[in-house]
């Protein structure tokens, strides 16, 4: 049985052996060429001490957006969702930080980030002792910290705080706290765009808990729940008001210029079929080749796994990884599916409920693999998800 001392020290081995990658990427791997944009020092002189390359490549790409939206608020970055970057400026202003890309923004985002994640390893194994035995949990933290992209939990992403607030939702609704949940719930919706697939996650979940032991339906019980929508309402006014468009962070997202649809659905068909022809027409020696088989083949994992989770998993949770897979999935491409597979913790449980051991073996060999060459790679600027 691992106690909250064990996971934690879980935690921070795993922290101190995914350095390794970036040092073998400065050393043998030069920054990729026109990437430059993807770190801070785009933005800002180098200084000591992130200037070391165990610090800075934690904040590339998207982690120079939440930066600087923490410090300047949004500026043609306005498809990052607000409670990260919101809790960054909140917590940089005790310690009196003032520059977007000074280290009182940096180290607090990397802190929180790093925090968050901690808490999301100790909540998702106590989670899934509800339900099943201290084995399946602890293979399923072990699967999560294996998994190719889960470095994106320790850099200035939003991922490690929108899994601690959904695993605390559902937490919470297990144990009736209807309050509790819909609080985080609600805080859920405005961390990331796929954050209102808890919504009927835990509508469902209320009802199946609260009709199942008392047919008579109780008001009183329901209506804290009427709080989990408050949230993408309130960044829906805000966008309003701001932009004169209340869906302007979906037009956002659609022009990112990644043939990403956010206007209609696209049926993941027509996608698969436009990798097929990415892999059979791009050269294999270019990069993006490489890409688009990792995004395929996350697809296909995902869609086994989803198929599995049906009736191995809880209902609640099945629903939010299914609507949460499926709302990018239906985008017209998989672009990003790599990461955002990473949050969807129930494929997880599903995985590690096989037990057996040539899929434990085949995973840990190949995610472990994959894990330090994503994490090398998106340390000298490439492009991962």
């Amino acid at each position: 049985m691992l106690n909250v001392k064990s996971i934690i020290l879980i935690f921070l081995i795993w922290r101190v052996l995914i350095f390794i990658p970036l040092i073998v990427g400065n050393k043998y791997l030069p920054y990729r060429a026109n990437s430059s944009f993807t770190n801070i020092w785009h933005y800002t002189k180098p200084y000591f001490p992130v200037d070391s390359p165990l610090l800075y490549p934690w904040a590339n790409f998207d982690g120079v957006h939440y930066l600087a939206i923490a410090a300047q608020g949004y500026s043609n970055n306005e498809r990052f969702f607000p409670l990260y970057p919101m809790l960054i400026s909140i917590v940089s202003k005790f310690f009196a930080g003032s520059s977007a890309f000074g280290p009182v923004e940096f180290f607090t985002a990397l802190f929180l980030a790093n925090i968050f994640f901690v808490l999301s390893l100790i909540n998702l194994y106590r989670l899934i002792l509800l339900d099943f035995k201290e084995s399946v949990a602890r293979l399923t933290v072990f699967y999560l910290l294996l998994f190719p992209t889960s470095f994106f939990f320790v850099s200035i992403y939003s991922e490690s705080l929108f899994l601690l607030l959904l695993l605390l939702s559902f937490y919470f609704a297990r144990q009736k706290k209807w309050l509790q949940a819909s609080l985080c719930g609600m805080l859920v919706t405005v961390t990331r765009p796929v954050g209102f697939a808890i919504i009927p996650a835990l509508f469902f979940e209320f009802f199946k808990t609260e009709l199942s032991k008392n047919k008579n339906f109780s008001f009183k019980k329901f209506m804290p729940l009427l709080l989990l929508p408050l949230g993408i309402i309130s960044y829906l006014v805000y966008n309003f008001y701001r932009f004169g468009n209340a869906w302007y962070f979906l037009k956002a997202q659609g022009e990112l210029g990644n043939s990403r649809s956010v206007n209609a659905l696209v049926f993941p068909l027509q996608t698969i079929y436009r990798y097929f022809k990415i892999l059979l027409t791009v050269p294999r020696v270019q990069y993006e080749w490489w890409i688009a088989l990792l995004e395929l083949t996350v697809f296909v994992i995902s869609c086994v796994l989803l198929y599995i989770a049906w009736n191995k998993v809880r209902t609640s949770y099945f629903i939010f990884a299914a609507i949460a897979f499926l709302i990018p999935a239906f985008s017209g491409t998989f672009t990003g599916l790599p990461r955002y597979l990473a949050v969807l913790f129930p494929l997880f449980i599903a995985l590690a409920l096989s037990r057996n051991r040539i899929v434990i073996v085949v995973y840990t060999v190949c995610a472990s693999l994959l894990l330090f060459i994503l994490l090398m790679l998106f340390s000298r600027g490439f492009y991962i998800a």
